[in-house]
């Protein structure tokens, strides 16, 4: 028998050749999968590493012990034992000790931390030198950061106290790179209050001090110190090790610690919780990729053996009729492919590879190591082992035949249960795939290859449609005299082979377009998001001294509001509130990002939060505010109860509420108020009146306000008389009043028996209700107020002036109010988030410009590079990696056509050249092959739409799987054809050329 199946290899050279290289794209497909994955997800892995906050990257280990003397290396102490012990391998430790104290030089004073951190020297740059231990007796040495050794008013060689102890400064350190999670974010360099500019970009005076090991103290006592470990995952463990393994680790050193006493905490799980699921995403991502692929190396490998099966059909006939035993059949069939496919198996291994490298290295950012792992290996083993049971179905109609139809030149139909059990087959476990998706949540297992069994199942039924409907074409056109075209339809339909070939090449289509289809889409909501979550092309993030200090500063660095606007956005939970972002609205249209996603154009929004204001705020100007009012009230009456009066005023340092220095007193008196935010000026923000219980009526008439001692910061009578520059708190049982003459004044009143709270009497410098445009799914109509909690944090009321679907920054939920008119309406604290948005066009030095204002700034984020970050999530490299394989797909298709043609050449030339001595014309021999890749076309277009509408809402595009704009229902079709037609284009060449193929061996066999 092996004699007999190497006599058949050699004798089928081409088919063995063609098997083996079919059996390689499978096994190579399956094996790049899983390398490819391997690859992706240490890259992931990096960048996860990369964008961690500093918590989220070490496993601090603290000893709960408190020791005397300097802070010192804890490694020959008992707790560096223990940390020795319950350190896993591979991890990164970094021992310290710390002691928190308030140090002394000449110019001043700072709370900050004296600190040992073992290889704080290898990541500085210092003038001078790092601390050295010194014996008892001498000063301890310290090393400080320029921000700090600026606060204090010392150099390299001076002294300065820490806490009780005199210490000399050694050196004055400068960070290598501020980001490396040694310095914890933070925790060592202290970030600048908002203000005067600091000494260096990095850090702020309260940075940490900086000791050497252990000095002798004459007094340990007066400094307490208590050591730490901090224990950093690296690169290599999130590369190397699963994450199963490093959480489990975590939590044993944790538990280990806590056993021996050692407090132990981290946020490193929440970054390998987001690692699995990037890499979860990525594998399932992949696995329809590779799956495509296998499926039509398969796909072509059922079609070209069962081709040359079915042209071997009357051999075998002859074999069956000499006694031949069917079971030798069986048994030379699997001798003769299983050659082919074992040797498939190590090079599909080493072409997976290699195409693994080549994808990871035009799809990762980070570096990755591409290697080929046992699961490869068994991926490619049983992507060929399928190609060999694919090899065995496609031979086994021919092997199970009838003599009788063996013998037949064109194989007999077949008919019943079995011409339709592959149908059914393929339909179900696609209506499965497709339930399972829909219904099933996240993708998994069957789902995961929806898409795929989907395109086979249409193509399968669109091939059998077309089968019929071709036969009947066909016959009518020859009924007409179309020869060409009827022999073409009538010859396809005829020949059972061209039908999983015709299917062959829908899937091929179809799944090449509907994944260039969620590429596109993904690429649009990538871009989509990116515009929506940032707002505007850059966001910088700031700390201000306050909302005005915000606006003010934006406003000097961008006088013209060309290019920058203040914001703040202040986020709540869903459900919990409604979001708020408060814009410099004039400025709006020219910096925010617009986007159709809103339904609405930023310059209305802008027109409509900032009508024109009701009234003019009140400045002033001076350190002392004199206010001259007459309190009306029986003080036997009142019983004690005390009537005080408390004015907010509002500077570039906050919103404050000052008290007058003693309470209200019948008769008319003057009462002073120490404001020294108001030089140069502030502004005035409400007078209140505080009497928690009015047993009598209580009458406070308020004649004058001045600051200064000159008249130009002063409301005389007559201004405060001015009923609509006031705003009552409580207009229920309070009301105001104003005088008139010689006895203007401002007259607020307060009814018998009143307990409520303060009664606040507000400037009218702002629309109140503030008009905000809300977004529509919050459900509140038009011209109706809105409750929600300002900027400063209080409960308030919004009057909606507009619907959008989705507004910058917020996306679907929220509200968008005018900056300036929110902040003259907060009487508290200053909430939100503060940032400076800016268009493309702001100048280089715009950072430098805010931060001579005095704005600290915190991160600096692009739509550019949100975009970017999305296209390196698993979910992007996924869908890269599906493209690729819908790509590779199309040459498997292409050579599925060529050996389908090549496996009934023989035949098709040897009946055409018979018809064509017959007369047929010499057009008419050039058909038949461009048939089955034009139905393919049609049939992959509807097999696209059908598996589109059914599938897209399961794709995955995002790790998070949210976006506040929903996803596109459809693609760019003018993109989709750059990929369809120039893939149509190919089978249809091809076609051609095995059409000119045919008829030049007929020419050739004919003479004409």
């Amino acid at each position: 028998m092996l004699a007999v199946i190497w006599g058949a290899l050699a004798a089928r050279r081409a088919q063995a050749l063609a098997v083996l290289l079919l059996a390689v794209l499978a096994s190579a497909a399956a094996a790049a999968a899983p390398s490819y994955v391997a690859a992706a997800g240490q890259a992931l892995a990096s960048n996860e590493l990369s964008t961690a906050e500093p918590d989220e990257l070490r496993l601090r280990l603290v000893d709960p012990t408190e020791y005397p003397g300097m802070p010192g290396n804890p490694e020959r102490g008992v707790f560096g034992a223990q940390v020795a012990r319950l350190t896993p391998a591979g991890f990164e430790v970094v021992l310290g000790a710390q002691s928190g104290g308030v140090a002394a030089g000449p110019a001043g004073t700072v709370t900050s931390n004296l600190i040992f951190r073992a290889q704080v020297c290898e990541r500085v740059v210092v003038a001078g030198a790092c601390p050295r231990s010194t014996p008892k007796g001498q000063l301890p040495e310290v090393m400080v950061s320029t921000n700090t050794a600026a606060h204090l008013g010392v150099a390299t060689g001076d002294q300065f106290t820490f806490g009780a102890v005199p210490v000399r400064v050694a050196g004055v350190y400068r960070p290598l790179d501020a980001s490396d999670p040694f310095w914890l974010g933070d925790e060592y360099l202290r970030p600048p209050a908002p203000g005067p500019a600091s000494t260096s970009a990095v850090g702020s005076s309260q940075d940490a001090i900086f000791t050497a090991e252990s000095s002798p103290l004459v007094d340990d006592q007066v400094i307490l110190y208590r050591s730490t470990a901090d224990v950093f995952v690296t690169e290599q463990l999130l590369r190397t090790r699963s994450v199963e393994a490093l959480r489990s680790t975590v939590a044993a050193v944790t538990r280990d610690g806590s056993r021996e006493g050692v407090g132990a905490g981290t946020a490193l799980p929440e970054l390998l919780d987001r690692v699995t699921l990037q890499r979860g995403q990525l594998a399932a991502g992949v696995t329809l990729g590779a799956g495509l692929l296998v499926l039509l190396s398969w796909l072509v490998l059922f079609v070209a053996v069962s081709s040359a099966a079915d042209e071997r059909r009357p051999d075998q006939g002859l074999l069956l009729l000499r006694g031949v035993q069917r079971r030798r059949l069986w048994a030379l069939a699997l001798g003769e492919h299983a050659v082919p496919v074992l040797v498939a198996i190590p090079l599909g291994c080493l072409v997976g590879l290699a195409a693994a490298k080549l994808l990871a290295a035009h799809t990762l950012s980070a570096h990755a190591d591409v290697t080929l792992s046992a699961t490869a290996i068994g991926y490619a083993a049983v992507g060929a082992v399928g190609a060999l049971a694919a090899v065995l179905l496609a031979q086994a109609r021919t092997m199970s035949a009838p003599v009788v139809d063996l013998l037949r030149r064109v194989p007999a139909r077949m008919r019943g249960w079995r011409a339709t059990i592959g149908d059914i087959a393929a339909l179900t476990v696609a209506v499965a795939a497709v339930v399972q998706l829909r219904f099933g949540g996240s993708p998994s297992g069957l789902a995961l290859l929806a898409p795929v069994v989907g395109a086979l199942a249409a193509g399968v039924l669109l091939a059998r449609v077309a089968m019929i409907a071709g036969a009947a074409v066909g016959a009518a056109l020859l009924a007409r005299g179309r020869t060409a075209s009827g022999l073409a339809l009538v010859q396809v339909a005829r020949q059972p082979r061209f039908r999983p070939l015709i299917a062959l090449l829908t899937v091929v289509i179809a799944m090449l377009t509907f994944t260039a289809a969620t590429n596109e889409v993904a690429s649009a909501a990538y871009s989509d998001r990116a515009t929506v979550e940032v707002g505007a092309p850059r966001v910088v993030g700031v700390d201000a001294l306050s909302h005005r200090h915000l606006l003010e500063s934006v406003r000097a660095a961008d006088p013209e509001g060309r290019f920058a606007m203040a914001a703040v956005v202040k986020e709540v939970a869903t459900g919990a509130g409604t979001s708020v972002l408060a814009v410099d609205s004039d400025r709006l249209a020219t910096v925010a990002a617009p986007h159709p996603s809103y339904g609405v154009a930023l310059t209305d929004v802008a027109r409509n939060i900032r009508p024109e204001p009701p009234g003019a705020p009140v400045l002033l100007r001076g350190r002392l505010l004199t206010v001259v009012l007459s309190a009306s009230y029986d003080e036997a009456a009142f019983g004690g109860n005390r009537v005080r009066l408390f004015v907010s005023v509002a500077s570039r340092t906050g919103t404050r509420r000052i008290t007058a220095h003693k309470d209200l007193k019948p008769n008319l008196r003057e009462y002073l108020v120490h404001v020294p935010e108001c030089v140069p000026e502030c502004r005035l923000v409400n007078l209140e009146i505080v009497a928690p219980v009015t047993p009598d009526q209580l009458t406070v008439r308020f004649d004058e306000l001045r600051t200064g001692d000159g008249d130009a910061a002063r409301l005389t009578g007559a201004e405060l008389a001015d009923l609509r520059r006031w705003r009552l708190s409580d207009p229920e049982d309070t009301y105001l009043s104003a005088g008139s003459g010689g006895d203007a004044a401002l007259v607020l009143g307060m009814v018998e028996g009143r307990r409520s709270k303060p009664t606040t009497i507000g400037v009218v410098d702002a629309p109140l209700p503030l008009p905000g445009w809300l977004t529509r799914s919050k459900g509140t109509p038009l011209q109706r107020s809105h409750p929600y909690d300002g900027i400063d944090g209080t409960p308030t009321q919004a009057s909606v002036e507009g619907l959008a679907d989705r507004l910058p920054r917020l996306g679907g939920s929220g509200m968008i109010v005018d900056l300036e008119y929110a902040d003259r309406l907060a009487v508290a604290g200053q909430t939100g988030v503060k940032e400076v948005w800016l268009t493309p066009t702001a100048p280089a030095d715009t950072l430098d410009r805010l931060r001579a204002q005095g704005l600290v700034i915190r991160y600096d984020r692009r739509i550019a590079s949100v975009r970017q970050g999305f296209d390196q999530q698993g979910a992007a490299l996924a869908l890269r990696f599906n493209l690729f394989a819908a790509l590779a797909g199309v040459l498997i298709g292409a050579a599925g056509l060529i050996t389908a043609a090549a496996a009934e050449q023989r035949n098709r030339v040897a009946m055409l050249v018979a018809l064509r001595r017959q007369g047929l014309p010499a057009r008419a021999v050039r058909g038949g092959y461009g048939w089955p890749v034009g139905v393919a076309t049609v049939s992959g277009g509807l097999a696209t739409l059908l598996i589109w509408l059914l599938t897209r809402s399961g794709q995955r595009m995002f790790t998070d799987g949210r976006s506040p704009v929903p996803l596109p229902d459809w693609p760019d079709i003018g993109r989709l054809l750059l990929f369809a037609a120039p893939t149509v284009a190919l089978f249809a060449v091809t076609a051609a050329v095995l059409g000119r193929f045919v008829a030049a061996s007929i020419r050739r066999r004919t003479g004409r």
